[in-house]
């Protein structure tokens, strides 16, 4: 049996994921190997915990089927997936009886199999697989690919991938009034700031922790905020593309509440750590101390008791994306602001929104 364990950098005081086998009590080297390179890397800590936890269900599916990982094939992969989707009860089933009884959804099995190709192209380029066995044909001749992203058996023109459909499933947004009323019942200016970037600038939870005051030295004079990538100390991490995001509403409001938290709140011990992160701590043991995502959702179960109205992070992004969208923004303008990497992403997220403007402007036509 193999379980994940949270284990502690004794000279960082990093947290990082490790995959250890309870019989033996060692890790399991193809897996640990792979995180330890997802950490180096600098991978969001969401992300690589979530490759550790997909990856054991992937081991004891192995474990199940007395497989050798280095022996799996595209094959074994859909069987594994077959297995996957109805919580690891059954081996084969087909369409009809999974969509009555899958106990997994589209989007966590997808997550296992880019987990899988990922540990795969990383063993498979350290050369501690076969890279023969394993051909590569998803980014076309001679470029290198994923182990899953495509496997052929005889015709190299046939480009094999297994990969569940999810249902499209808008993901939501507030209204203008439970926004200010959120705003409202935050009893501090940092947190009333908080709300009022994710709503203007739709950044993501680890994108808002991640800000220095470098990034915002610009924002009481010309409303921007920059999104820059680096290793921060909160292990809040930017994951979309860097750039730099105008406040486009509410501009004068979010700067008097930036100057506000400045001036009033900002504890000097803030300043003695010399960490240069925007959102700390404002009070007890860790004051000055960078905010956390823990601290984060606290904040949201504590507007949740006040106002009655359930919010995060990503839904106040999702807010602000579909307000510039149906003001007339351009979905590629919307793309930049929202640091996706792909106009498809946010086509795909918003398409029902983009569908209903593109029928109102049709129907506006025919009245013309």
């Amino acid at each position: 049996m193999i379980k994940v364990e949270t284990a502690i950098d004794p000279q960082t005081g990093e947290q990082f994921r490790c995959v250890f086998d309870t019989q033996s009590n060692l890790p399991v080297e193809p897996i640990q190997r792979f995180l330890n390179y997802c950490h180096k890397r600098g991978l969001a800590a969401n992300t690589v915990s979530t490759y550790a936890y997909r990856l054991v269900d992937f081991w004891r599916w192995l474990e199940y089927k007395v497989l050798d990982w280095t022996e799996i094939g595209l094959d074994e992969l859909a069987d594994f997936v077959n297995w996957y989707l109805l919580g690891g009860e059954v081996e084969v089933i087909s369409q009809e009886v999974g969509e009555k009884v899958s106990k997994r959804s589209p989007r966590t099995v997808n997550q296992a199999v880019t987990a899988i190709q990922e540990l795969y192209s990383f063993h498979a380029l350290e050369g501690r697989i076969d890279q023969k066995r394993f051909t590569k044909l998803a980014h076309g001749r001679g470029k290198r690919g994923g182990f899953l992203r495509g496997i052929v058996k005889s015709n190299p023109q046939q480009r094999k991938r297994i990969k569940l459909k999810q249902p499209k499933a808008f993901p939501g947004c507030l209204k203008d009034e439970e926004v200010v009323r959120l705003v409202e019942a935050c009893k501090t200016y940092r947190d009333r700031l908080i709300l009022m970037l994710l709503r203007e600038t739709g950044i993501r939870r680890g994108e808002l922790l991640g800000l220095h005051l470098e990034d915002v030295e610009n924002l009481d004079v010309n409303g921007r905020i920059r999104i820059v990538r680096r290793s921060n100390p909160n292990q809040a991490w930017a994951k979309g593309t860097e750039r730099e995001i105008p406040i486009l509403n509410n501009m004068k409001n979010v700067q008097q509440t930036f100057e506000a938290y400045l001036l009033e709140e900002y504890p000097p011990q803030a300043e003695q750590l010399e960490h240069g992160m925007l959102f700390v701590n404002l009070e007890g043991k860790n004051i000055g101390h960078p905010m956390s995502a823990t601290r984060l959702n606290k904040l949201f179960d504590q507007l949740y008791s006040r106002t009655g109205i359930k919010a995060h992070p990503h839904l106040l992004r999702h807010t602000m994306a579909t307000r510039m969208l149906q003001s007339g923004y351009l979905d590629g303008y919307v793309q930049q602001l929202l640091g996706h990497k792909s106009i498809t992403t946010t086509k795909d997220i918003y398409s029902h929104i983009l569908d209903q403007m593109t029928l109102e402007t049709y129907l506006q036509s025919e009245s013309d």
